[in-house]
């Protein structure tokens, strides 16, 4: 296969999660060919270099690799209705809780992986899990880990720990931007103009991740612990979130959220029976 860049992507689904690839990966040079059910409303991803149509046949013929980027429920309807027109062809699915060997019954020709990733990808400032299955070659392990290190960081793990990544890397963004707009709204309680309020908030969340990756820190807390003086300001902050249980409460989320997914791929393994 050609390097990423020179290889037809196709991508089925070009919603919030498939939109953000596309986007993510026309910015980085490469051809990206998205088909969703409402190309018109889908203006960012057609600004950001990605070509938009409404044919899921012509995508998969075209994509000399295709992403199926849409809701766990409907996507093996569609990996089926495709299945013709991929097989040889290498493709990732970007959905939580359809399994590979799902994806393998629904198109057994085709060499199966999966991607979990997220909504950065737009800004290419994700951080995405591949799996790939037992048919999957050499190559396209190294073809995954370079389109997708395209879009942020990009590690391989086994299948099994999918959920857990997705719960951690593909729905904490909204977690995180959660208490982002919490912080922001601590900053207007006590006065501060909404605008700065908002991207102050932003600043420090982006700052403080990018601190721990470049500095080499082995834990948060190490980098956490310089902020703390003795007897100062931060500490008093650092005291409430520990007494409200915000930190429990995060683990909770993240936890929580890999539980649904569980129970998500159970449902689909049910409707397949």
């Amino acid at each position: 296969m050609n390097n990423a860049k020179e290889t037809r992507i196709s991508i089925i689904g070009a919603g919030a999660l498939g939109g953000a690839a596309a986007r993510g990966l026309a910015k980085a040079g490469c051809r990206v060919l998205a088909s969703d059910a409402h190309p018109e409303r889908l203006g960012r991803v057609k600004e950001d270099g990605a070509e938009l149509i409404s044919d899921n046949i012509r995508a998969a013929k075209e994509g000399d690799v295709v992403m199926f980027a849409l809701k766990p429920h409907i996507t093996l309807g569609a990996v089926k209705e495709l299945a013709p027109f991929l097989e040889g062809k290498p493709c990732v699915s970007l959905a939580a809780a359809v399994t590979l060997g799902m994806l393998k019954d629904a198109a057994p020709g085709v060499r199966w992986a999966r991607a979990m990733t997220n909504i950065c990808a737009a800004i290419n400032c994700a951080f995405t899990g591949i799996a790939c299955s037992d048919v999957s070659a050499d190559e396209d392990r190294r073809w995954l880990r370079e389109i997708f290190g395209l879009l942020g960081g990009v590690e391989e793990c086994e299948e099994k720990s999918l959920d857990a990544l997705t719960a951690l890397t593909g729905a904490a963004p909204a977690f995180f931007l959660t208490l982002m707009e919490a912080a922001a709204m601590g900053g207007i309680q006590i006065g501060l103009p909404k605008e700065i309020a908002y991207k102050g908030a932003a600043g420090v969340l982006l700052g403080a991740s990018r601190l721990f990756l470049e500095e080499g820190a082995a834990h948060p807390a190490a980098l956490r612990d310089a902020v703390c003086t003795p007897g100062g300001m931060t500490i008093e902050g650092i005291y409430e979130i520990e007494r409200s249980g915000a930190r429990a409460a995060m683990m909770k989320a993240v936890v929580l959220t890999a539980e649904k997914g569980k129970v998500l791929t159970e449902k689909i393994l049910e409707s397949l029976k």
